[in-house]
């Protein structure tokens, strides 16, 4: 979706690309920061169905629902009033006032993500993600229907420009919460978990257990959301241009930075549900299996962005615009920095994923806070300001924090594991 949202978006102009990649960039760093508070859900509840435990199953997600719930108000406001926020950072006036028109029509999507998340860790924790696929897919199918016709005033709907990218994003949000909770519903795989016909009454030790276990998974999120929006930022500072040469590669790196998450959380759900059965084995095998699997994936993208880096970056740009020659040789570079880092932005997340399924995060937590900040941030501000070496300073500190954190990270794993497995 956000793809699709960026190609779009970028038919009006870098200024507008500019615009809703920081824009969007600060906003869905905000959200995971919240669904790493609701992820939990699905450790506890993969937990309970390795354990042939069906009513805490049902617990640990009606709760995260309240929960969800809960975080959605502060959320949805931050990003309604989140466009003067980033004037103060030094951003240029007409990105921000683009911006602003974008923040106000996605902010109404926090909500609907997040329930949608905690139902999306109910199915996957049972093993039943086929549908989750269905919906993402027709997701996308309604996204490109409502952003083009909304951003361009095409298809029947009203010319709203960057602003109809956001409410695009929130209508499409709100249908797969749809989709996903009819399913819930009335699926006969969910029958026996009784999801909707027991009092969803508050259960405060529950409530407790997934704030105590899913707070250090948000603070995780926090910095390496952060670690994005603050390159977005420096690289606003930097001007208009490479801003929008930023926001194109990252959105490059999603697309395999996405397929690394699905092997993750896959990981995660196998390792909750060996511990819940308390087969150590399948714990190991599961962390081996998916570390091979997620190197590979994240191998095979990183190599398409090391050899078609002017092919991929030009997706997202309008030849007929004479800045584009401007972006272009810019986001060219920067693809470059990102090919040598991405296996090890892939892996990254691949072990934070697999260790939270043995609800580890404490640990992890500060690795992050060392690789993504002290490394990623401070260290790529430094090469970039002090020492002048400009936007791939910023880009070369990244690939140094997600590499570092990436080889830690991948060493507590297998040695976690081989402690479960011997113990």
């Amino acid at each position: 979706m956000a793809f699709t949202d960026m190609v779009i978006v970028g038919r009006l102009g870098s200024v507008e690309l500019a615009a809703v990649g920081l824009a969007a960039s600060v906003f869905f760093e905000l959200l995971l920061v919240a669904v790493g508070v609701v992820s939990i859900v699905g450790v506890l509840a993969a937990e309970a169905f390795g354990a042939n435990n069906e009513a805490g199953v049902s617990r640990a997600t009606r709760q995260g629902l309240w929960i969800a719930l809960v975080l959605s108000i502060p959320g949805t406001l931050i990003g309604w009033y989140l466009a003067p926020m980033l004037a103060l950072t030094g951003q240029d006036m007409r990105v921000v006032a683009f911006a602003d028109q974008y923040l106000h029509a996605v902010a109404w999507s926090f909500l609907p993500y997040l329930c949608f998340m905690v139902l999306r860790n109910f199915v996957s924790a049972l093993a039943r993600t086929s549908s989750v696929m269905v919906i993402a897919v027709a997701a996308i199918g309604v996204n490109l229907f409502f952003t083009y016709g909304l951003v361009f005033g095409k298809l029947g709907l009203p010319k709203l420009g960057v602003a109809g990218a956001g409410l695009a994003t929130t209508i499409t949000v709100w249908s797969m919460l749809a989709a996903i909770a009819i399913y819930t519903a009335f699926s006969k795989h969910f029958q026996a978990y009784r999801l909707y016909r027991t009092s969803f009454r508050i259960e405060w030790p529950m409530c407790a257990q997934i704030f105590r276990l899913g707070l250090p998974v948000a603070g995780i999120t926090a910095l390496e959301g952060g670690l994005f929006a603050a390159l977005s930022i420096f690289m606003g500072v930097l001007g208009a241009l490479w801003l929008a040469a930023n926001a194109i590669v990252i959105n490059v790196l999603a697309v395999g930075f996405v397929l690394a998450l699905a092997v993750g959380e896959a990981i995660g759900i196998r390792i909750a549900q060996g511990m819940g059965a308390n087969d150590r084995l399948a714990v190991r095998r599961s962390t081996v299996t998916g570390l091979v699997l997620g190197l590979l994936v994240m191998a095979f993208m990183a190599s398409l962005m090391w050899t078609f880096p002017a092919t991929l970056v030009s997706i997202f740009l309008d030849i007929d615009d004479p800045q584009t020659a401007d972006v272009l040789p810019l986001a060219v570079v920067l693809a470059g920095i990102a090919a040598v880092f991405h296996v090890f932005d892939g892996l990254q997340a691949i072990a934070t994923r697999a260790l939270r399924g043995m609800k580890d995060a404490i640990v992890p937590l500060w690795v992050a806070a060392v690789g993504y900040w002290l490394l990623g941030v401070l260290g790529g501000w430094v090469l970039c300001f002090p020492l002048k070496f400009g936007a791939l300073g910023l880009w070369w500190g990244l690939a140094l924090g997600l590499t570092v954190t990436a080889v830690v990270l991948l060493w507590r794993l297998m040695f976690r594991t081989r402690i479960e497995v011997l113990a």
